[in-house]
């Protein structure tokens, strides 16, 4: 058995894209009086860090990781003059 459904959906379309042709957003039921305005930013917004695979990692973790990569150098070094 095949029920109607009645959906409202945005569509994000991106001719630059060599894999991607459009992303479809499907709107919550509940929201009914929203700018297209805003709900097409909101999409963008949305696929902006899909868009760039590095954009999601935050500063702190890249300071993190090299203290750690100069910490062991450092032990690598320390190690290395012991032996000498």
């Amino acid at each position: 058995m095949l029920k109607g459904v009645n959906r409202k959906v945005v569509e994000i379309h991106n001719p630059e894209s060599l894999y991607f042709e459009k992303a479809v957003f499907y709107l919550k039921p509940n929201l009914t009086q929203v700018p297209m305005a805003l709900l097409t930013a909101e999409a963008r917004h949305c696929l902006h860090p899909a868009a760039s695979p590095g954009a999601h990692r935050s500063p702190a973790r890249r300071a993190v990781l090299w203290l750690l990569l100069l910490a062991g150098a450092g032990a690598a070094g320390f190690l290395l003059r012991g032996l000498f």
